[in-house]
């Protein structure tokens, strides 16, 4: 699609500054930021009762091995804080009309049986509902409540009741939730909600479902107790999840000693049932749950059985050596059969085929099965009422030449709906998309964004400092290593330290919102957090801090995850000492912390493209598009990059012709700047003011920016 493409249509209207993004994942949820910190207000609208998707029900990350919920927890609160953002859960598109620039859409927010501006979360109405059901979010291993909250991290931290499970719902026999609610928060009787809103650019982002085996009875699953899918094995071994963090089966609750995974199940399949298509994830993510099961238990006996690894990623060869690598872990080539579970132990047989032995069969307590991706459940109803097309696998169908063009101008797609894609992906989609949205509504940036309001700033002068220590168990990440316990009373007992508490996740809704409280109700004029890192919670802890009343820089975080339980992860005594000497020193450097007040300094709205390859080009122009002027730099005499050396792609499109058209509209466009032959000679100043000082065709020249793109691609 063409930049002008992307123009609204002449209208009686001006474009709506609106953004309707579907779907609470962490593309969509990274999507939303994206639009509202570029000046649009955004609607972000999930089918569920909280947002997350599915990597809320992950244990870590490949290839780092990071704790996902730290990862997207602290995401949830900027949404739920961020004044731009309105989060519609439990909500379902009904209606599209319009066209782009001007989308009316209709939702129906379906009752949740509970006022969401009575309710606080204190699920005093969990806890007397006799009713108990399965709990979706574990994958059905363990069971919760016909009212409940969506898992302990949700946004909204609201409960919600199933109407499906619930007693009254089926025969009215059971209301005890209405007389013990102190709130009265309860509605029995609640009706669906129907809303119409305004929009000019829609994001779809509702994600994937796994594939599930037991349609075809695959390997024994749903017959067999202890054949599991990947999904259900990252809550068993998820500190939040069904067993608390400790590897079990589900039939005995024991601790298994010999584990199996097979790969490709759903994927690369040409029988009826299966997809043909590679699931992108599944390789990594297996050798992330056997280097995680090895964390868990040294001992572990772990096999994989596969078709082929593919490493295709950054840092994934090394990630599959490392895995591989492993004591008492093999990685088998072969097709395999699941042979029978065995009466006395409930395991399970493995037949596989080998080099020079034949066909071997092997008994294992666990087996576990590499599920692909499949399209969202409602992916064609979804396709209808957006008046977009999905490809021959179902997910949807974008443009050969940019990949978050729908087939609908105004209708962008992020994440694993496009196709099977990781997280690091989903979240650079998420941000191309805002990209795109920007360059539609630029008109409309800012008219109706809404600034951040907070409580007043307490004078804390005359006063002496007064510590609150905060030990965060990160899940198992730390507490799992650390003697979080023994940590908060040796913190309790320092000098200046008036409060110290333990938390579960200190990145939650609930434990963000309770350090507030405690701020404010105990008159804490410093905060001290012993957590993960910096580079993602630190912001987060500032504004829970600002959020207390008090300044944000009466903060100090002290790392005892990356500095502490990760690396004395096998000295447990060592490392629990080592972060009592860490929150020692910060609780004496808060001490004497002074505040500190921002200032806004002038930026300069001209960016700097390094690099006149089809990824420069393409940024160069939408940030033109954007309003921006743009300043692009290639070193070669020409623009187009490694482009220039091929001629058509897989799907047929002619990439001379693409950019060939590519390079005259970046000529043509009065806000791009092009300096072929170009040289970097020199680079200064800060974010929002930069000084770059470049030699092109024999002369110098100096180029003031605020912001860089480095697009210099790579070398065959």
């Amino acid at each position: 699609m063409s930049v002008e493409g992307l123009k609204p249509k002449n209208s009686k209207h001006e474009p709506i500054g609106d953004v309707l993004v579907v779907g609470g994942g962490i593309s969509g949820i990274q999507a939303s930021l994206d639009l509202a910190e570029s000046g649009f207000r955004v609607y972000l609208v999930d089918k569920s009762p909280a947002i997350g998707g599915k990597m809320s029900q992950l244990d870590k990350t490949f290839p780092s091995n990071d704790c996902s919920m730290c990862i997207e927890s602290p995401k949830f609160i900027e949404c739920s804080r961020h004044p731009n953002v309105e989060i519609l859960s439990n909500t379902e598109i009904v209606r599209v009309e319009g066209e782009a620039g001007n989308f009316q859409v209709t939702l129906n927010r379906k009752p949740r049986y509970v006022n969401e501006d009575k309710c606080t979360g204190c699920t005093t109405c969990v806890e007397y509902c006799p009713a108990q059901v399965p709990d979706p979010y574990n994958q059905n291993l363990s069971l919760t409540k016909a009212v409940h909250i969506h898992f302990s991290q949700a946004v909204p931290l609201i409960t919600y009741i199933d109407p499906e499970t619930c007693l009254y719902h089926k025969d009215e026999k059971c209301n005890i939730c209405v007389g013990v609610c102190q709130h009265g928060a309860i509605n029995l009787h609640q009706k669906p909600e129907r809303r119409q809103i305004e929009v000019g650019a829609v994001v779809l982002s509702p994600g994937f479902e796994v594939f599930d085996p037991a349609v075809r009875g695959d390997f024994g699953y749903g017959k067999f107790k202890n054949v599991v899918t990947s999904l259900e094995f990252e809550r068993i071994i998820s500190a939040t999840g069904p067993y608390e963090g400790e590897i079990r089966r589900p039939s005995d609750g024991k601790h298994p000693h010999r584990i199996a995974w097979i790969q490709c199940v759903g994927s690369r399949q040409v029988i009826p049932g299966g997809n043909t298509y590679c699931s992108s994830v599944c390789c990594a993510y297996t050798q992330k749950q056997v280097i995680l099961a090895k964390d868990h238990d040294a001992q572990l006996d772990t096999t994989v059985f596969h078709n082929d690894i593919r490493a295709f990623g950054k840092e994934f060869e090394r990630y599959y050596q490392r895995a591989r690598n492993l004591p008492n872990t093999r990685f088998i080539r072969s097709y395999v059969t699941v042979g029978r579970e065995i009466p006395e132990s409930r395991n399970v047989t493995i037949r596989y085929a080998t080099d020079g032995d034949g066909v071997k069969e092997e008994e294992f307590d666990l087996v576990v099965l590499s599920v692909g991706l499949n399209p969202p459940k409602d992916a064609k109803d979804l396709a209808n009422k957006f008046g977009v097309e999905l490809n021959a696998h179902g997910f949807c169908k974008t443009n050969p030449l940019n990949p978050i063009e729908t087939t609908r101008k105004g209708v962008f797609v992020s994440g694993a709906f496009q196709g099977p894609v990781d997280i690091p992906e989903s979240v650079v989609s998420a941000s191309g998309a805002d990209a795109l949205c920007g360059q539609l509504l630029a008109k409309q940036r800012g008219k109706l964004s809404r600034e951040r309001e907070y409580p007043p700033e307490r004078d804390v002068s005359q006063e002496d400092p007064k510590v609150g220590v905060f030990v965060c168990h990160c899940g198992a990440n730390i507490g799992r290593v650390v003697n979080v316990p023994a940590v908060v009373e040796y913190a309790s007992g320092l000098k200046n330290v008036v409060h110290a508490q333990e938390s579960l996740f200190a990145c939650s809704t609930d434990n963000a919102q309770q350090i507030s409280d405690v701020i404010r109700d105990k008159g804490l004029n410093r905060v001290v957090i012993a957590a993960c890192t910096p580079r993602t919670h630190e912001p987060l802890f500032r504004d829970t801090v600002r959020e207390g009343g008090i300044n944000q820089y009466f903060f100090d975080l002290a790392n005892i995850r990356e500095h502490c339980s990760w690396v004395h992860s096998r000295e447990k005594d060592e490392a629990t000492a080592k972060a009592k000497d860490i929150v020692r020193m910060s609780v004496a450097r808060t001490s004497l912390l002074e505040p500190l007040k921002e200032i806004q300094l002038p930026i300069n709205k001209a960016v700097l493209v390094v690099g006149g390859g089809l990824a420069g080009m393409t940024s160069a122009l939408n940030m033109a598009e954007q309003g921006f002027e743009v300043y692009l730099l290639e070193k070669d005499s020409d623009l187009g990059g490694m482009a220039r050396r091929i001629h058509a792609t897989l799907e047929g499109v002619d990439v001379q012709a693409y950019l060939a058209e590519l390079v005259r509209k970046v000529y043509r466009h009065p806000s791009v700047h092009v300096s072929t032959d170009a040289a970097i000679k020199e680079v200064a100043g800060y974010v929002g003011n930069f000084t770059t000082k470049v030699k092109t065709q024999g002369r110098t020249k100096e180029i003031r920016h605020g912001a860089a793109i480095i697009a210099i691609g790579a070398e065959e």
